[in-house]
């Protein structure tokens, strides 16, 4: 009597890929858009397979590109990772042959707001994709459009067994202001700085806040290192922050989530609190919703990358060097 085993499959099996889903990006104007290295042209955030994505065309090429050749820039724009395959076409007005770039295989994206690691980071670069000269023979009307193809794994037709998660950050943010068992006290509120960096006086009492020494040792170690440990009838005092702020970072500090609406309409105050108390992955969270709502122009720009150097942003940093 025998025994069948499992397949060993070696290689990507046939038929566990999607189908290629196809997002056509009209660049308007394409003869008049700028050529000086580094200056790029970002398109609108447009979903596919649940992520949001934006691409970035720069015609007069990147740093490392060669002389004359444009460069493209796809990039993951939500919090979770991804694996796609992925290619540019651009076709011949006149049905000449058809100019197309691809991945060639599966590529890891990393989250947004997380940096490159190795080979591996929300961004893929393609700094030689063609030359511009040539491009200007694609144009439709004076646009470019450029197809962006990609295609990703697809769900598991068998249904899961189901498996419970680990419930430890679900508790531990039962835990969150839970004065009874809090071993640490905040009063926050005092002197608060105004849009112009001078300080000005609250007139409004301060806020209390309770928690928790061993939730803020794991992830605000520069707040835990201020606190006054098991006195909670000597509170800890905390200026120069917004009650409101300060009571969105210590519920991330016990596994929350700050809602995207927040982090776009104080994303700069988060960034502030979160660098001051040293929540490392709050503050990268700050700083990729800042970079989609601030708008670089000339007036600006010299105080963007000074207060992006000054906060070590790196991602806002990047974003103002190719403006």
């Amino acid at each position: 009597m025998s025994t069948r085993q499992e397949p060993v499959q070696i290689g990507a099996p046939p038929g566990r890929l999607s189908d290629w889903t196809i997002t056509p990006l009209h660049f308007n104007g394409f003869a008049g858009l700028p050529t000086t290295k580094g200056v790029g042209v970002k398109s609108p955030k447009f979903s596919c397979f649940g992520h949001q994505w934006f691409v970035k065309l720069y015609p007069g090429g990147r740093n490392d590109s060669n002389d004359g050749r444009v460069a493209m820039k796809l990039e993951n724009r939500t919090e979770a990772s991804i694996e796609v395959e992925y290619k540019y076409m651009i076709k011949h007005p006149n049905g000449e042959g058809d100019i197309s770039r691809a991945s060639g295989k599966l590529m890891k994206f990393s989250p947004t707001g997380t940096h490159r690691a190795g080979e591996v980071g929300p961004a893929r670069l393609s700094d030689n994709f063609s030359l511009r000269s040539t491009l200007l023979n694609y144009l439709v009307d004076g646009t470019l459009i450029i197809e962006v193809h990609m295609r990703t794994n697809k769900p598991g037709q068998r249904t899961a067994t189901f498996v419970p998660g680990n419930p430890a950050f679900q508790n531990m943010l039962k835990d969150f202001e839970n004065e009874k068992t809090a071993d640490v006290k905040f009063e926050v509120g005092g002197a608060v700085e105004n849009a112009t960096g001078r300080r000005k006086r609250a007139k409004t009492s301060t806020s209390t806040f309770h928690a928790h020494h061993y939730a803020l040792r794991l992830n605000a170690p520069a707040l835990a290192d201020m606190c006054n440990l098991g006195d909670v009838l000597a509170p800890t005092a905390i200026n120069n922050i917004q009650p409101a702020t300060f009571k969105d970072m210590l519920y991330y500090c016990y596994g929350g989530k700050i809602s995207e609406e927040n982090l776009r309409q104080n994303a700069k105050e988060i960034i502030e609190a979160a660098d001051r108390f040293g929540v490392v992955n709050l503050k990268l969270e700050a700083e990729a919703c800042y970079v989609d709502t601030v708008e670089l122009t000339l007036d600006n720009i010299i105080g963007v990358v000074t207060y992006a150097d000054s906060k070590n942003l790196a991602l806002l940093k990047d974003d103002a060097w190719t403006f």
